[in-house]
């Protein structure tokens, strides 16, 4: 760490140990910035004290560990409105050893915690650090270190381990930095088994096992985009990073690298836009096996389980090269997010004095946290919410959100999103669209120099997208309420293609027709639809069609039948007004053995297998190249995506009679199981969707003059696509099939 005399009142110890306190001469080395008045155990410098500089929480800020290359010194900075007292500790490893340095941090402006240190006393190398924080619940009072700066008196300056209004702070745990770029391991590491030294109400340091915060030097880099178009001009596959390629023969199989070496293949699938699941930190040995990555322990941390090369700085650098390389193939990235709570706080045995403590609570809890009497809300279903109605966690979020737009991502999609609407920051919930966080994130994220489009809109900016409800409590279903620009998952459209294929006689015309309109009646044009029918969550597309159980149907067996269901499925689903997803587990018919719920599962459940679709016939293999057919016939008919599209439709009845509107007896009818509409375009298209056991008659509109109808796509046949051109206006359809003609 170096050996240059550092500026403190301490006592010098092996290996530059260090309590720091300023003394009466100038800080040469470690300087403060702010104004704040001491706390009264500090002795107060008698030399003017020389700002590194002035930025501020509302200044975009420089919250965090960074370079200062004016100064050539690492400038810290931690906000916590309720702190009285900050330590920063340094550390020579990430694991099983004291703090090298302990640096008592100046309180600044807006309630931001500073200190700077020249980086040669650092090393000019990767280094490890982390925060002891002291509240009104646990007050820094002398004694609590000895003069090696160790903790000798844990209970020292101890009231309460949470109090009245909610404070937790506990300077017996190391806090790692909100806003670290990584993480050195995580709480739930195998040489500590469990999770008891992050527990509140266990007095003992936790120094040697704590994860601590990285820092190195990253510099900034532009990475280059994909050309210009809307989200209704993007086709989605979410996916599992370790998913995609851990059964394929790429350098970095299951990771970053992996994506990369993927991303040509990926490209052949006709995806536009893959969706991971989240990739910020998180722990996955914590519980049962986290696998999917919703309990997020690191905002700005790339998760590091996914990188080749694990080494300080290595999981950054995979990740802007995967991104990099998507975008060579004209791939975009959309980052699944968890903002709605974290991965920390949680209460153990319905005992408030017992909660896993790794970063935010230590820091500041009331800021952070909702809680009432010790004990954390759960509005969201997730075991604890995020105060999001506090502007220091807005920041935050914009903050983070900022960051990952400046890797290279190009939409986010923001998990259990109706929580984020909340702008009470008490124990109770208040929805409002406009004045919370969600009505905000445009202005937020304008200040600092990132552009939300509307999914309509295409160039230089992002595209978010809400999943519109929470797991339980009051409110929790939001669909519709978000404001421009948010787009939103449609679970009406994900029920109603499922209810068409396997209880047809659920779902009436109009209802199916205003899933294929995008749902206007709550999306307005239907612009902001995320159409879907299978998601990470629930079965996925193969067993829901093979598997007789709850929410799923296997047809009696029969194979034939549930094939065309999948492929009527997803047929549907690339018709409909809006943007669609699928999951890229479907488009190669990816089986999770009947769990409808792997969240836990990190292996072949999960793990997708592309070489199953190698053999034409296997239904790997034919639902793959229908899948592909049918995402580029919605491209290549780029006014299925048009906000115009609506306008141009026009409803038949199967004997060729216009469907009216006024017609309730046909439009509101489960009976009426059979749905034809032309779509008036320079090539117009003719698509018939039945449910009905019958094969059923249906008679075709006029062409325009010196045109003809030409059949494109039937789902019930085993190659589904192909160019017929039709001799008569009429055709005989086939039960549960859809049946697309174009005009040429």
């Amino acid at each position: 760490m170096g050996n240059a005399l550092l500026s403190v009142d301490a006592v010098r110890l092996n290996r530059n140990v260090y309590l720091a306190r300023p003394i009466k001469k100038s800080p040469e080395n470690i300087s403060f910035t702010g104004s704040a008045l001491p706390l009264p155990h500090i002795h107060t410098p008698s030399a003017k004290i020389r700002p590194i500089f002035h930025t501020n929480a509302t200044d975009n800020t420089r919250l965090g560990a960074n370079y200062n290359p004016a100064t050539k010194n690492v400038d810290f900075k931690l906000a916590s409105n309720h702190a009285t007292a900050a330590i920063l500790c340094v550390f020579d490893k990430p694991e099983g050893e004291d703090a090298v340095m302990n640096i008592q941090m100046r309180k600044g402006k807006n309630n931001i915690w500073e200190a700077s240190i020249p980086y040669n006393e650092l090393g000019n190398k990767p280094f490890y650090y982390g925060y002891r924080v002291f509240g009104p619940n646990w007050e820094f009072e002398d004694g609590f270190f000895d003069e090696n700066g160790k903790v000798k008196d844990p209970q020292r300056g101890f009231k309460s381990i949470v109090d009245e209004y909610g404070n937790r702070f506990n300077p017996n745990k190391i806090a790692h930095d909100p806003y670290s770029k990584e993480l050195s391991h995580l709480p739930a590491i195998e040489n500590v088994g469990d999770l008891r030294y992050f527990s509140s109400n266990l007095l003992e340091d936790s120094a040697k096992y704590a994860p601590k915060s990285v820092f190195s030097i990253t510099p900034d880099e532009v990475i280059p985009g994909v050309k210009p178009r809307t989200l209704l001009d993007e086709v989605i596959g979410e996916v599992h990073i370790k998913d995609l390629t851990i059964n394929e023969n790429v350098k970095g199989a299951g990771g970053y690298l992996g994506a990369k070496n993927f991303a040509k293949k990926l490209k052949e699938t006709g995806i536009t836009m893959v969706e991971f699941l989240p990739l910020q930190e998180y722990d996955h040995n914590s519980g049962q096996n986290n696998y999917w990555g919703y309990m997020t322990l690191g905002f700005f941390a790339p998760a590091k389980r996914y990188a080749f090369d694990k080494t300080p700085g290595g999981a950054l650098k995979e990740f802007r090269e995967m991104i990099k390389e998507f975008h060579k193939n004209d791939i975009k990235v959309c980052m699944d997010v968890v903002y709605n709570h974290t991965g920390e706080g949680t209460t153990k045995d319905n005992n408030p004095n017992d909660a896993r403590q790794f970063s935010f609570s230590l820091i500041d809890n009331q800021s952070y946290y909702k809680s009432s009497n010790g004990y954390y809300t759960s509005n969201t279903g997730c075991s604890n919410d995020i105060n999001i109605a506090h502007e220091q966690t807005m920041d935050f979020v914009a903050d983070s959100i900022a960051y990952w737009a400046n890797q290279g991502v190009d939409a986010f999609r923001f998990d259990l999103a109706a929580g984020l609407m909340d702008v009470d920051p008490s124990a109770n919930v208040h929805f409002d669209p406009y004045k919370s966080f969600v009505g905000k994130i445009t202005e937020l994220l304008a200040k600092r120099g990132i552009k939300v489009n509307k999914p309509n809109e295409s160039g230089k900016g992002i595209h978010i997208i809400a999943e519109p409800w929470t797991c339980c409590g009051k409110n929790a279903y939001q669909i519709g309420n978000f404001p421009e620009p948010w787009a939103q998952w449609n679970d009406i459209a994900r029920e109603g293609i499922k209810k068409d294929s396997m209880d047809p006689f659920s779902i009436t015309p109009r209802q199916l027709r205003n899933i294929l309109e995008g749902s206007h009646d709550i999306f307005g044009d239907g612009d902001r639809s995320i159409n879907y029918v299978y998601s990470h969550d629930g079965f996925c597309l193969y067993d829901n069609n093979t598997v007789s159980a709850y929410k799923a149907n296997d047809y009696g067996g029969d194979a034939d039948r549930q094939l065309i269901a999948m492929k009527k499925q997803i047929a549907l689903l690339l018709l409909a007004k809006g943007t669609p997803m699928l999951q890229i587990g479907d488009l190669i018919a990816h089986s999770k053995k009947g769990n409808s719920n792997s969240y836990n599962q990190d292996n072949e459940i999960n793990h997708l297998d592309f070489s199953k679709t190698r053999n034409p016939d296997s239904v790997e293999g034919q639902i793959y190249n229908f899948s592909r057919r049918m995402i580029n016939f919605r491209k290549a008919h780029p006014f299925l995506t048009d906000s115009a599209y609506n306008k141009n439709i026009t409803y038949y009845k199967p004997d060729g009679s216009i469907a009216q509107d006024w017609d309730g007896s046909y439009w509101n009818n489960i009976r009426s199981n059979i749905m034809c509409y032309k779509i008036d375009s320079q090539d117009s298209l003719f698509i018939s969707t039945s449910s009905d056991e019958n094969s059923i008659d249906v008679v075709l509109p006029e062409p325009k003059p010196g045109k003809k109808w030409h059949l494109v796509c039937d789902t019930s046949q085993e190659d589904s696509f192909c160019y017929v051109k039709m001799k008569e206006n009429k055709f005989l359809q086939s039960p549960h099939s859809i049946m697309i003609f174009e005009e040429r």
